[in-house]
């Protein structure tokens, strides 16, 4: 998911890991990183989600702004855990294994949060209806 931010008039885009459980979309990221920066000072958010494509024609894909919130420590959310562990085997190191991990992974890992990015509008995409088709779902804000 590529994840949009706003902090005084700058935008800045973040590529983020993410799972849903029915339209939110949780993500992993530091506060101190620039978007997780952002996001404590105005929590509205915009994303996309969408493949690379080789033709116009193919394009499909997911439009959405919302809301962000901080849900805290990876160790305080077993069911978000879980469903990033079984979308993304390989991180199942960060939430189980961080004895596995190098000191410097370990220290980085420890400072990461669980984010929530709840959706108040989704677009789809699909340009295989039209260049330009797209669906609009409205969701509480």
């Amino acid at each position: 998911m590529s994840l949009s931010t706003l902090h005084q008039g700058q935008a800045h885009a973040a590529s983020v890991f993410y799972v849903n459980v029915g339209f939110d979309l949780y993500f992993i990221s530091s506060p101190s990183s620039r978007h997780g920066e952002d996001l404590a000072n105005n929590a509205r958010a915009a994303a996309t989600i969408n493949e690379d494509y080789n033709n116009w024609s193919d394009i499909k894909g997911l439009q959405l702004s919302g809301k962000v919130s901080q849900l805290g420590r990876l160790a305080d959310h077993a069911e978000i855990a879980g469903a990033f562990t079984q979308k993304f085997p390989d991180v199942g190191q960060f939430f189980g294994k961080p004895d596995e991990m190098s000191d410097a992974m370990a220290s980085k890992v420890a400072k990461v949060l669980f984010y929530r990015f709840r959706p108040s509008s989704i677009f789809y995409i699909d340009n295989s209806q039209g260049f330009g088709h797209k669906e609009e779902l409205v969701l509480e804000d």
